[in-house]
């Protein structure tokens, strides 16, 4: 499912959900209308469905996208909201930038793979890991399965932004970045964005008293995210 809306000429919202959730989420639904309403951007975002594809495959898809949106907008601003994050990140230090100007980061995750293993524990995911089995999981309230190769793709293509306490990302990033993440994000701690923003120049760093989801902060920030 995805949903397109052309209310701007010039300028595309392209918008990358979190990693066990689609097009209906509650982010969506605010910024379709208000995109709508004040005909600042046109809006595109559909269902990634993360964990049935490699990141890497993931990449192949948004290339495409990003392609074919270019040759009708000047200008692209990819959101990513935590997962969708990572690979709006790795989409800018991997492949070619054509007309994105922006990176919007909402509660974004620099390190989905290391995450993982962090709650779940190493060893118990260690045939995962390795390319063997797929992986089963609760989140969000369903269970979501990870395809056998999910995690080997991350590994061999060093698409971990953040690694040991390491970020591999340029320090001076080919586009403008925006980040707003929540003290209270017990998902994706905030002091990976911080370590993140002490290593990359970021245009702004919003960090506001929420969660992971900033569903109020978002509405409550919306134009200091844009402006």
């Amino acid at each position: 499912m995805y949903f397109y809306d052309e209310n701007n000429e010039k300028r595309l919202w392209l918008h990358l959900h979190g990693l066990a959730t689609n097009v209906m989420g509650s982010k969506i639904a605010f910024l379709r209308e208000y995109f709508s309403r004040k005909n600042i951007y046109s809006f595109f975002a559909m269902d990634m469905d993360y964990e049935k594809h490699t990141t890497t495959n993931t990449l192949n898809t948004l290339e495409i996208l990003v392609r074919g949106f270019s040759q009708k907008y000047e200008e692209i601003h990819l959101c990513g909201s935590s997962h969708g994050a990572y690979v709006a990140l790795n989409y800018v230090k991997h492949r070619p930038i054509l007309n994105i100007k922006r990176l919007i980061l909402l509660a974004p995750s620099y390190n989905t793979l290391g995450l993982m293993i962090k709650e779940f524990g190493e060893e118990n995911l260690k045939n995962w890991i390795e390319g063997k089995e797929e992986l089963t999981i609760e989140e969000e309230g369903r269970e979501v399965t990870f395809i056998k190769e999910w995690a080997k793709d991350i590994i061999e293509n060093g698409y971990e932004i953040i690694k040991d306490g390491k970020v591999d990302f340029p320090e001076n990033p080919p586009v403008e970045i925006v980040i707003m993440h929540g003290t209270k994000d017990d998902i994706v701690p905030v002091s990976l964005s911080e370590e993140f923003v002490r290593n990359v120049k970021v245009k702004r760093f919003i960090k506001v008293e929420d969660d992971h989801q900033l569903n109020e902060s978002l509405k409550e920030h919306i134009e200091e995210l844009i402006k």
